[in-house]
């Protein structure tokens, strides 16, 4: 008996918490909190509930209302009416609808005819009668957006958005202005205004903190500027936005590896791959670190991947042509670096490490060639200057003058100074070096 009492008591709790009172009490709760398609659900349930409960029908118009759908406003208004023939409050609410009508169209003619301010007067007067009908509220961030005064306009739309959070046409509009600031940013970027840059940034952020590509920015410029941490919180704050951005994790992993974050770097640049396999600069990014530490079978792995996914991946072929020289397997670096400076002729560094390699193997025409393409694109670099020089003297058997030319200007590089002073005295002085 008493376990029957207890079903009985549950149904009718179940039936109580769903009476159409209750769901309309819950839907009024959300639509006063912005949330347009929670209460429009709850309305319709009250109306499951009870089809003839004429204060869910006037909720929905309250909807269309924040929707900016007037005229079903309207008509759910007449539903109402004439589901509660008595209801004053109704009749009067269908009455003002007709007003805000009159006041939207006055305003939405005002701005056809380029009337800013007449517009801009329609709308306040719509908003002031009506607080929540979101159009008159977007509308004045509309004459302000066409005046160019984004920020004001900005405040506007995210007034509309307080009264509807699903907006697509405030949220459309702030990520407008959003572009307009960021495009700014890049101009400014593109002149090597940094500062400026920055600044356009920024305000991106101040209108739309989900405007992860501006994080992104901000990082490559503070990482330009040397502030290597804030660089890698910005990223940081990209990928929370956007945790598929694989860019960002790009970034972030060339960012720690300056910072001597090995173990993070392989990790920001492994996730890059994953969400985005063909990328061939981050396995390129993970082969040069692996090289630096000399686990030269990672290298070989990830670098074998980056010219796997793009076959004119000249970096790649360039990074193997290192790997290949630290491994002094000369043969495979002529390949490689060839393949690199084919692939991109103004590699200078490659066509450096190339002329290497073939004076390793005593091919002096082929180095000579590799040096002169060298030294052509980086004048200043003695490096290359040496490697001609090795090449025109060809251990003793080639160009004594052409070898202390290039020396001589391998000696005006302070890095490369003692090295062609030192070859340069071997060809000046053969016997001094015969054993």
């Amino acid at each position: 008996m008493l376990k029957r009492i207890s079903i009985i008591l549950l149904l009718a709790s179940i039936t109580l918490a769903q009476s159409p009172v209750d769901l309309y009490n819950s839907a009024i709760a959300s639509l006063e909190g912005g949330e347009v398609t929670e209460a429009e659900n709850g309305f319709n349930a009250a109306l499951e509930a009870d089809p003839t409960f004429a204060p869910a029908y006037a909720g929905l118009s309250k909807v269309a209302i924040r929707n900016g759908d007037l005229k079903k406003a309207g008509d759910l208004l007449k539903e109402a009416i004439s589901a509660d023939e008595e209801n004053k409050e109704f009749r009067a609410e269908f009455d003002r609808l007709s007003e805000l009508n009159t006041l939207m169209s006055k305003g939405n003619k005002s701005m056809k005819n380029g009337e800013a301010d007449n517009a801009f007067e329609s709308f306040r007067i719509a908003h002031e009668k009506f607080p929540n009908y979101p159009e008159s509220v977007l509308n004045m961030g509309l004459v302000h957006f066409r005046k160019k005064e984004y920020l004001v306009a900005v405040d506007y739309f995210h007034e509309t958005l307080g009264l509807n959070s699903e907006h697509k046409t405030a949220l459309t509009a702030i990520k407008n202005v959003a572009k307009n600031y960021f495009n700014t940013g890049n101009q400014s970027y593109k002149r090597g205004d940094l500062d400026g840059a920055l600044s356009s940034y920024r305000k991106v952020l101040d209108i739309d903190e989900t405007f992860y590509q501006s994080y992104y920015q901000i990082g490559v410029i503070l990482s330009k500027m040397g502030d290597k941490d804030a660089a890698v919180a910005s990223y940081e704050k990209a990928l929370g936005v956007n945790p598929q951005f694989y860019k960002g994790y790009f970034a972030l992993g060339l960012a720690k590896k300056s910072m001597g974050d090995t173990d993070g770097a392989i990790g920001a640049l492994e996730s890059a791959v994953d969400i985005h396999p063909g990328y061939d600069k981050a396995y390129g990014a993970m082969g040069d670190i692996y090289i630096n530490t000399k686990n030269f079978e990672k290298a070989k792995q990830v670098l074998n991947m980056a010219i796997t996914v793009n076959p004119n991946y000249a970096r790649g072929y360039a990074s193997f042509g290192i790997l290949s020289t630290e491994e002094q397997n000369w043969e495979q670096a002529i390949a490689h670096l060839t393949m690199a400076t084919t692939l991109n002729g103004r590699d200078a560094m490659s066509f450096f490490r190339l002329a290497g390699a073939y004076n390793a193997t005593g091919d002096c025409e082929g180095a000579k060639d590799a040096a002169r393409n060298c030294t052509a694109i980086k004048s200043r670099f003695g490096g290359g200057w040496f490697e001609l020089g090795i090449a025109e003297w060809c251990g003793g058997k080639g160009n004594k003058t052409g070898a202390i030319n290039a020396f001589e200007k391998a000696r005006n590089d302070r890095a490369w100074r003692k090295m062609a002073e030192y070859e340069m005295d071997k060809v000046k002085n053969p016997q001094k070096y015969e054993k």
